[in-house]
């Protein structure tokens, strides 16, 4: 029989980054991803090998969203009977090193056929503390609203592929390839952050869903939105819509105690935390052009499947 939520084994359920049961005095998540190809990934723009290693980072940024690390994993390969062999394999490549990078295993998975387009479904399993799982729906008004690195940089890749051109390498590997803040959770969680969710639909879209699981609402300032350099140099006008709107950072936006987010943003270095607003009484997104500035209207919010 499945486990429900509620049920005194799932501490939790539907809704959040990854599904959470207690064992042993350990807390232990799953959470699956897919990808689709020519919805998520076209192979003209990317390796099979970039494939295999963009489906698993994609399932364990869920991970690092929980503030959790990854331990193992396991997929489904969907693809036509005609598919190349090498392309299996290098697919199957992709996210061993995909694991190996992380500190994880791919143990095992299926492959089966299909007439529709390629498709790979990854589940991956990681562990932290019990009772110890950053929610989506944990933030509090007065909490500091941070994001890990910048943003921009993978919508900016694709429409720039999308054109014939070609953008940064640095841009396109965040694309093809983005690499799960799974450090970065651990650390936020271990500093007291009270809800967190990774940025693969776009940053105004998953903040109103992190927005409406805590009841509040989420005042963004897009004047400290740490936007890839050279943006505006690729698209004049557009670094915000980029930014805000578009989506495949796999960056981390949290909430946590302000003095916090403070020491933090004034101590992170490498992917670095930027702090871009703060939570309120209310609901929805709120973006502002500065702290107590005038509103912005709002960029088109990401990507939605349905």
């Amino acid at each position: 029989m499945g486990l429900a939520a509620g049920d005194g084994r799932l501490a939790i359920g539907p809704g959040d980054d990854a599904a959470v049961w207690e064992l042993d005095g350990r807390a232990l998540a799953i959470t699956t991803d897919s990808l689709v190809e020519r919805v998520d990934f076209l192979r003209s723009f990317q390796t099979p090998w970039e494939v295999g290693l963009k489906a698993w980072g994609a399932a364990a940024s869920d991970l690092a969203a929980m503030g959790f690390g990854v331990e193992f994993g396991v997929a489904c390969l969907i693809c036509s009977p005609d598919t190349f062999e090498g392309t299996v394999l290098d697919i199957q490549e992709g996210m061993v090193e995909g694991a190996r990078r992380d500190g994880a295993l791919l143990a095992g998975g299926d492959v089966s056929s299909t007439d529709g387009p390629l498709a790979i479904a990854v589940t991956v399993v990681g562990s932290g503390p019990a009772g110890q799982a950053v929610r989506l729906g944990g933030a509090v008004p007065g909490d500091a609203v941070a994001v890990t690195g910048r943003l921009g940089g993978a919508s900016a890749a694709l429409r720039l592929l999308e054109r014939g051109a070609v953008p940064p390498e640095a841009w396109r590997r965040r694309l093809v390839a983005p690499v799960p803040r799974l450090a970065e959770g651990r650390r936020l969680r271990a500093a007291g952050a009270h809800a967190m969710t990774d940025l693969s639909d776009g940053l105004l879209l998953d903040a109103a869903r992190l927005a409406a699981a805590s009841s509040c609402r989420l005042e963004l300032w897009a004047d400290h939105l740490p936007l890839e350099h050279r943006l505006e140099h690729f698209f004049p006008g557009g670094s915000l819509q980029l930014g805000a709107g578009g989506g495949e950072d796999y960056e981390l936006l949290v909430c946590l105690p302000e003095p916090v987010a403070r020491q933090l943003s004034s101590a992170s270095k490498g992917t670095g935390i930027s702090v871009v607003g703060r939570v309120r009484e209310g609901e929805g997104v709120r973006l502002l052009e500065r702290p107590e500035g005038p509103d912005v209207a709002l960029p088109a919010q990401g990507f939605r499947h349905f």
